[in-house]
């Protein structure tokens, strides 16, 4: 029997008719989809864009050539829908149908089965007809009569019966019953008249699919490469690589570190096969290993480490901290292939993050050098070379960008300069659960640097007040601790003698002396040249 060509379209569906054939099982979720993850805030934020009819983005779905006998997913929107025969995937979109279907479905009218826990906590979605926002109630709290369920906009009858007891029958004046019912019926009309492009993928296999989908999501939104991996690498048994993912972030929480993409923790899954990947290359390929399951399942272990390495050592203390994303995919490696370092191979791995942060390291070698400086760090860790740090130009020495201008996290000079002072008012591990901070000295100043105080709310000693008020006693009244931390958060005697004059401009420009000083003399330790600000 002759294949039939692969077939592409984008058709126009009613919103309406596209949760019907969720019902009926017309449309199937691949066993492949990550689990619903989307919270309360994203779910109102749809609804919104629907209400206001603005597009939601378009859902691909996707016809395979032959039946490809996995068992689905039957749970979409708290409730069980038909999973068992050939049918039409949902291959990107899931979250937002998922929301769409529960919300718009009544637990109550429906023959499927309804998790009732799970529904209320996510999906029992009101729309409030006095603010015309969408609400979710307090658990226990007893609707108002402008809160309508959104699954009773979805029906003219169920509406009907459902305005005559709990809004007409409220005791609420005539003319706002009649608001009311008008702006019922207008979103109502809005809900069923809403209109979801759907790009449908006919008669292509799983590597057309996927590939179809990166393509067309290539200059949209942000390409889970994990989700690509999770449905090429599925045929193999019930490995799903998303869920490795999933865990790992869990992990991370300890050290502010779940935020972090997932993309960027799948270039390190990625990079553990012997060569860095910087864009989207042989993803394919990758998921068809035969060791590939077995070496992502040990890989998690060591980007934790590199993590806490990152946390403890190097005061990195939340992801938007780091200063590249590459770095943690170097020190991933570093403790993949020490699984007992040295002092000294560790405080290597310090100065090879501080050159590589101050040098703006990845941003002034090309792609090409990136790959090469990674070879050259695995062959370090090999035992094949003896810097950490690839050179292209032994002859040159690395140097500092100038010296930031103004305190923002944008941009990798202004982060390094965040470590650095994190670093000196830290000694030991920081708590796992702390965060810093970043106030202002005078604050009719903006946040240029002399004006900034970096600093810790998690020991009473370093609040900002107790801070500020200690520069207003003489050297001898400070206790120890104090003296120290002022001298931690670079103010010299000299620049606290202007601040008692009110001498702010003296005082913001000593203060950017010592603390370029400080930097000065750490960075000449690194090998490095130090460009200071211009004047």
């Amino acid at each position: 029997m002759e294949n039939k060509p692969l077939h592409i379209e984008t058709n126009i569906r009613l919103l309406s008719l596209l949760l019907e054939d969720l019902r009926s099982g017309k449309l199937q979720i691949p066993p492949f989809q990550r689990e619903f993850v989307w919270t309360r805030e994203k779910i109102k934020q749809l609804f919104d864009s629907i209400n206001q009819s603005y597009p939601i983005g378009s859902i691909i779905l996707w016809k395979p050539a032959q039946d490809m006998g996995w068992k689905n997913i039957s749970n979409i929107g708290s409730f069980t829908i038909p999973s068992e025969g050939k049918g039409v995937y949902i291959l990107d979109g899931y979250q937002r149908v998922s929301s769409i279907f529960g919300c718009l479905t009544n637990p109550d009218k429906t023959t499927l089965q309804c998790d009732r826990d799970d529904w209320s906590s996510l999906f029992s979605l009101y729309y409030d007809l006095e603010d015309q926002s969408f609400v979710y109630l307090r658990t226990g709290s007893t609707p108002l009569a402008c809160q309508v369920p959104v699954h009773i906009l979805m029906s003219t009858s169920e509406f009907r019966q459902y305005s005559r007891k709990h809004i007409e029958n409220s005791g609420t004046p005539s003319d706002l019953v009649d608001k009311y019912l008008d702006r019922a019926d207008a979103i109502s009309g809005r809900l069923l008249s809403y209109q979801v492009a759907c790009i449908e993928i006919t008669n292509a296999n799983i590597e057309e699919a996927v590939d179809i989908f990166a393509r067309i999501n290539s200059r949209g939104t942000d390409i889970s490469f994990d989700w690509m991996v999770n449905a090429l690498s599925y045929d193999k048994g019930n490995f799903k690589f998303a869920d490795l993912i999933d865990d790992l972030q869990e992990q991370l929480k300890e050290y502010n570190f779940d935020g972090i993409s997932r993309n960027t923790l799948f270039r390190c899954y990625q990079s553990a096969f012997g060569k860095l990947y910087i864009d989207q290359t042989d993803i394919e390929s990758l998921a068809r290993r035969p060791d590939f399951s077995s070496v992502a399942k040990s890989l998690g272990e060591h980007i934790v480490k590199a993590v806490q390495f990152l946390h403890n050592d190097l005061k990195v203390i939340e992801y938007k901290l780091l200063p590249y994303p590459m770095q943690l995919i170097f020190i991933m490696e570093f403790f993949r292939s020490l699984q007992c370092p040295t002092e000294q191979q560790l405080e290597e791995l310090k100065k090879w993050f501080w050159i590589t942060t101050y040098s703006n390291y990845f941003t002034i070698n090309s792609l090409t050098n990136q790959r090469k400086a990674y070879e050259h760090f695995v062959n370090y860790l090999k035992g094949n070379e003896t810097e950490m740090l690839y050179t292209e130009n032994h002859a040159v020495r690395y140097q500092t960008l100038e010296f930031p201008k103004i305190v923002r996290m944008d941009a990798v000079r202004n982060k390094a300069l965040v470590l650095f002072s994190l670093n000196r008012l830290y000694r030991d591990n920081i708590p796992s659960d702390d965060k810093y901070q970043i106030a202002r000295i005078i604050p009719k100043i903006p946040y240029i640097p002399a004006n900034t105080i970096i600093y810790s709310s998690y020991q009473p000693d370093k609040d900002i007040k107790n801070i500020l008020a200690s520069m207003y006693k003489s050297e001898d009244e400070r206790t120890t601790d104090q003296n120290n931390l002022l001298r931690q958060l670079f103010f010299s005697e000299k620049a606290i003698r202007y601040v008692k004059n009110y001498d702010d401009d003296s005082f913001l420009k000593q203060r950017e002396e010592d603390i370029m000083d400080a930097e000065s003399h750490f960075v000449q330790q690194l090998g490095m040249t130090y460009t200071w600000a211009k004047k």
